[in-house]
């Protein structure tokens, strides 16, 4: 039985061995709090400019590891994509008609069945095991633990990913051979998608000159796994550079600002709320003076007649304007936050927008105010009054729901606990913001 501080020297000599490396004043770094990341050895420091990670792409693992060897579903790929040593490639039919992503979390599987002889185990026995599925992400957690999130998006948003995982599993499984089915269960698929969904990385970013490449596919429609890379935490508040050297074959990444010794290295995942890092990576960040993370997506479908699709919007624990609010304000249409209606400070614009247009057209209102002047409440009082209306009342019914789904005991493990603090930081944001629409009628 190995330890992680051994495993994780295993998969440093693994990147090490195919031209990668990590900075030497950078160890790999574990406990039970942060788990795995990258922290200043002790009397070290790092500059903005240092390489933390250097990765060979080869050491990557994705659908395009799973299609490399055969020349009908592409003419080439670049020579850094590794083709697994064993014979053991899925059938032509199945990579044909299987979703690329899909294809990625099978490989992903096969590899981990391969155990030892998997090139990428090294990668793999660092990765949160099958059996510890329960403490992944909440589309893992036990039912009564889900529970403690009913009535909160994030439970409807389980149910839809659910839902969605069974239909394409069944699809992939009617396309294997019936000797190779009993391997790929539905809880290692539901761990594959875990680990892609909590570790990967857009391909766009990551992968040199992917546009010149002969795929089947858009480049997009699958994601990567970069081993060490990826072991980086997320600060939503750090500077964290992603670059790829096409020559070297390597992405490289950089931190692009000073630590000092014993700090945690960041990495930035990108600009993601609580209700985002919650689904796709287990945790959420609490509120503080000085930041917030705490926002309710609320998704829109406009009258047929404004032609609008399905949305999602978000509103705010605290105003869009407020030096907290970083997450939010960066999803502003407007950057001029300061001179909108007192009412609308805590919600995005582009919802109340999507509802003016709704309204509107629905009254045949020919007027065409631009965005400025719908948030600052130059329209009709009538149209105003029907937006504030619209707002309070799809807002009040999302708190009453949470308040009715409350759970009848007190949470008794990690899992209740991260619920519950989300499920009531989700009613003190619609509180705050229908504090804030009552404004509209002083």
């Amino acid at each position: 039985m190995t330890t992680v501080a051994e495993r994780y020297d295993a998969l440093l000599q693994w990147v090490e061995e195919g031209g990668g490396s990590l900075h030497p004043s950078v160890e790999l770094y574990h406990d039970e709090i942060t788990k795995g990341s990258f922290r200043v050895k002790d009397t070290c420091s790092i500059e903005p400019d240092a390489t933390i990670v250097t990765l060979p792409l080869s050491k990557s693992l994705s659908y395009l590891n799973a299609i490399t060897g055969h020349p009908s579903l592409t003419a080439a790929l670049p020579p850094f994509i590794s083709q697994p040593t064993d014979d053991s490639h899925f059938p032509l039919e199945f990579l044909q008609r299987t979703p690329p992503h899909v294809t990625g979390r099978f490989f992903l599987i096969q590899q981990y069945l391969l155990g030892p002889n998997s090139p990428w185990w090294p990668y793999i026995r660092t990765l949160p095991q099958p059996e510890h599925i329960s403490s992944l992400l909440p589309l893992m957690w036990p039912s009564d633990d889900v529970e403690f999130l009913r009535g909160t998006n994030a439970f409807n948003a389980i149910e839809e990913i659910k839902s969605n995982l069974k239909k394409e599993y069944k699809r992939a499984m009617k396309l294997l051979p019936e000797n190779r089915q009993f391997e790929y269960t539905r809880p290692l698929y539901y761990w594959a998608y875990c680990i892609f969904t909590s570790r990967s990385f857009r391909p766009s970013l990551t992968i040199p000159n992917i546009d010149s490449l002969d795929l089947p596919c858009s480049r997009d429609d699958f994601s990567i796994l970069l081993p060490l890379f990826d072991i980086g935490n997320h600060s939503p508040l750090a500077q964290a550079m992603w670059t790829v050297d096409a020559d070297a074959q390597v992405c490289r990444f950089r931190p692009g600002q000073a630590y000092s010794a014993r700090s945690q290295i960041f990495n930035n995942y990108g600009l993601k709320t609580n209700a985002e890092l919650l689904l796709g990576y287990g945790f959420i960040f609490p509120e503080s003076e000085t930041f917030h993370n705490d926002y309710v997506h609320v998704k829109t479908k406009a009258n047929p007649k404004a032609g609008d699709l399905a949305a999602s919007h978000v509103v705010s624990l605290k105003p869009l304007a407020h030096p907290s609010s970083f997450i939010g304000r960066s999803r502003s249409l407007n950057p001029d936050l300061a001179h909108c209606l007192p009412c609308y400070s805590h919600i995005q614009d582009s919802l109340v927008i999507a509802l003016y247009e709704s309204i509107a057209k629905s009254d045949d209102e020919s007027t065409d105010p631009s965005l400025e002047d719908i948030m600052q409440g130059n329209i009709s009082k009538a149209l105003l009054d029907k937006i504030v209306d619209a707002l309070g009342s799809k807002l009040s019914m999302d708190l009453e729901e949470l308040e009715l789904q409350d759970p009848e005991y007190e949470p008794v493990n990690k899992n209740q606990e991260l619920a519950m603090l989300y499920r009531n930081q989700c009613k003190k944001v619609l509180g705050n913001v229908l504090l804030s629409l009552s404004t509209a009628e002083n």
